[in-house]
């Protein structure tokens, strides 16, 4: 089997670390016309939909050379004001990726960060970049529904061999991690430690919504029981 982990709300939050070292580096590159991220769709959005949002509404320049940019700015900002006090990495988040491992699955990320934050991230809750070798990031797709297929055709080429859709769990924080497996044939696992309760989760087509990833023997369990009858 595949798990494919979304980072914000599922694996650790930062308490706003990321939003602010976002609006310091609108900032920085433009000076101070009043950034906000008011309105911008934040929860399982993706980073270059969101500078895009941002730069619409202020009337900014969003070419593909503004955006490598902005793009690089923040990762430096990031990677200067993040700290591993500011991380908190979510119950249970990196005993379930170890033992995801540790049973024989492909384990990546499919995350709205863009690839290098994803991985400043990560690594201030403690979990070794290693243990997501592979995935789908923030900037190579229109929508997270274009992450899934990128991931899964990564893990095929990283591990040499063929992963299913139907052998593929998604998890994550909000309706469109649901969303975005549920499209593409996948199951979806909510979890809510970010900003959804598991009720919405639930409500948006989740095979499996929990409270935390704290429980990892019964997760899994499920899972490869899910994607066995997959086989």
């Amino acid at each position: 089997m595949l798990v494919l982990f979304d980072i914000d709300g599922t694996l650790l939050r930062t308490e706003g670390a990321g939003m602010r070292a976002m609006l310091e580096t609108f900032r920085a590159l433009h000076g101070d016309l009043g950034f906000t991220l008011e309105g911008v769709q934040m929860a399982g959005g993706l980073d270059k939909l969101i500078w895009t949002q941002m730069c619409m509404h202020h009337g900014l320049e969003t070419s593909t050379h503004a955006h490598a940019r902005f793009r690089t700015a923040y990762g430096e900002r990031l990677q200067a004001d993040l700290t591993v006090a500011q991380t908190r990495a979510m119950p249970g988040a990196a005993a379930l990726v170890q033992a995801a491992h540790s049973c024989g699955a492909g384990v990546g990320l499919l995350t709205g960060n863009y690839e290098h934050t994803a991985h400043i991230k990560v690594a201030c809750a403690g979990i070794p970049a290693r243990s997501f070798p592979f995935g789908a990031f923030g900037d190579e797709g229109a929508s997270r529904r274009d992450l899934p297929p990128l991931a899964i055709a990564r893990a095929c080429a990283h591990h040499g061999r063929a992963f299913e859709s139907a052998r593929t769990i998604v998890i994550g924080d909000t309706p469109l991690d649901v969303d975005c497996a549920k499209a593409n044939g996948c199951l979806a696992i909510g979890v809510a430690t970010g900003p959804m309760s598991r009720e919405v989760l639930a409500d948006a087509g989740a095979d499996l919504a929990v409270d935390t990833l704290a429980d990892t023997q019964t997760l899994i369990a499920w899972m490869q029981r899910m994607t066995a009858r997959a086989s």
